[in-house]
């Protein structure tokens, strides 16, 4: 299935993560048209672009959109890391359903921001956590988290 860490890995986090939850809603739409900001940040912490949800809860076309958005702008041969808190889950669903073009998805390597690592099982900290992967140097992915 092209995962590093078991499915049923995966599975566990559907009943304890927030933010993949897609049900779960943080903001009342009945009084307001945008419900939160979602950033993409480059590794200086600099704003890239920002992204309106219109729906309660932290859905993945958002992040799907944004990621598509960045590489409609970049040349097709260039890797990029993307630091998310469930960048596990992402990388899962590209893989399943296959969400992104494989152009984008083999250029892609996900990693969890560091913050959110400890509230993920070992098998994930071990595979996505930044400092075990290659090429993220000493970030950390929190920059979304002090916007």
């Amino acid at each position: 299935n092209g995962m590093k860490i078991p499915i049923s890995v995966l599975n566990a986090y559907r009943d304890s993560f927030v933010a993949a939850d897609e049900i779960c809603k943080k903001a009342s739409t009945c009084y307001f048209a945008d419900t939160e900001l979602m950033a993409m940040l480059c590794c200086h912490d600099h704003v890239l672009w920002l992204v309106n949800m219109t729906f309660a809860g932290e859905k993945q076309h958002y992040t799907l959109t944004l990621i598509q958005h960045l590489f409609n702008h970049l040349p097709l041969d260039i890797s990029m890391e993307l630091l998310y808190d469930i960048g596990c889950q992402l990388e899962w669903s590209c893989q399943k359903w296959g969400f992104l073009l494989e152009a984008i998805l083999s250029h892609l390597t996900f990693a969890i921001a560091v913050f959110h690592t400890y509230g993920h099982q070992w098998a994930c900290q071990v595979i996505h956590h930044p400092q075990k992967c290659v090429s993220f140097s000493l970030s950390d992915g929190e920059g979304c988290e002090h916007l």
